[in-house]
């Protein structure tokens, strides 16, 4: 029983360490703030995940308030959208949920207009702390812990505490539309907190939509954290998103013999946070991330599609189908072991349609 908790404490030792750890990160300078606001990354919707990520083309679904929000300026129903997923168990969650609809604004003088309300949430519980145990564990004084002090983490179980990761961000999105242009911005709020302590932080998202640029082939462009967002902690410590910029194409292809559509989409995500070899591609300070998928549609009921999400091998491929039959659509997403952790993503949207 005795080696039981000490296999688990040290599994959870470890995870805290982890994320603790990047917490620090986080907090102590400009360099290590290249993550700050990851959690946001993959957005939300099970249908964009499973292309790989790669919407910003598309956008006409009510994850577009995330992936380009210009997409709201043509939408015609009120529409909600609810996600969750998992990973490591139930260790991390993480919820998408967003509500859209047509307006008759015209901010712009445009034609036709929407707006559109979404959170995202991550989540990790009973995290165990130890920074308060630090001086009972460092029986020999030199003011580290080492492995073999770390043991006495078992006689002090009763003494560690169980905190909370918690990331919030809100978006209100807007997006109107001006002849064959769609235009969209989105502000946005972002929140997190760690045990006792946490941030708070503004910023903004513009993006644009061409619909059949040439043909069946659509551009979008989204210019994410335009402003650059600024994340103040309540220890004194603070973090920058920077901003990154978005390219997407999508071609449709129509087969009305037999009632079906393809839809191949890519994206190319550019960002100048010194990320390097953390993604795909990168020289100097830039670095950028290619996402690219195909969806197959039988007679806009039922949906097929797979992609690539940041690389070319198995753990970056991604894959999912979806089911519509209004006003519902239910949506699946499979994402690879991008971590070689033995642990793959699964995740799950509903759209209701009104």
């Amino acid at each position: 029983m005795l080696n039981g908790r000490f296999d688990t404490g040290r599994m959870r030792l470890f995870a805290a360490a982890l994320w603790l750890g990047s917490v620090w990160l986080g907090y102590s300078d400009a360099k290590a703030t290249k993550y700050a606001g990851a959690f946001m990354e993959n957005g939300g919707g099970a249908r964009a995940l499973a292309l790989g990520g790669a919407f910003t083309a598309l956008a006409d679904d009510p994850s577009a308030t995330f992936w380009n929000p210009a997409g709201l300026a043509t939408f015609e129903d009120n529409e909600i959208l609810l996600m969750h997923s998992e990973r490591f168990g139930d260790l991390v969650d993480r919820d998408f949920a967003t509500y859209t609809q047509p307006v008759g604004w015209k901010l712009l003088g445009g034609d036709s207009s929407g707006i559109g309300i979404s959170m995202i949430r991550l989540g990790v519980d009973d995290i165990p702390y130890t920074a308060h145990l630090e001086d009972q564990l460092d029986t020999n004084g030199d003011g580290e812990v080492d492995d073999t002090e770390l043991l006495g983490l078992l006689d002090l179980r009763d003494e560690i505490r169980f905190v909370s990761d918690q990331e919030f961000a809100f978006f209100v999105s807007y997006g109107e539309r001006l002849g064959t242009w769609q235009l969209g911005a989105s502000l946005k709020v972002v929140h997190q907190s760690v045990g006792d302590n946490g941030s708070w932080g503004i910023g903004a998202d513009l993006a644009a939509l061409r619909p059949n640029l040439w043909k069946q082939l659509h551009f979008g462009v989204k210019l994410q954290d335009i402003t650059t967002t600024y994340l103040s902690w309540d220890t004194g410590r603070n973090e920058l998103i920077t901003p990154a910029v978005v390219l997407g194409l999508a071609y449709d292809f129509l087969l009305p013999d037999w009632n079906m559509r393809l839809t191949l989409t890519s994206d190319l995500e550019s960002r100048f946070d010194n990320r390097r070899s953390a993604d795909q591609y990168w020289v100097g300070s830039a670095s950028a991330n290619v996402h690219s998928g195909l969806e197959v549609g039988f007679s806009e009921k039922v949906f097929l599609r797979g992609g690539f999400d940041s690389g070319w091998d198995s753990a970056h491929l991604t894959a999912g189908a979806g089911f519509r039959i209004r006003p519902l659509t239910i949506d699946y997403a499979y994402a690879g072991d991008t971590l070689d952790i033995e642990e793959v993503t699964h995740r799950i949207s509903l759209t209701v349609s009104w």
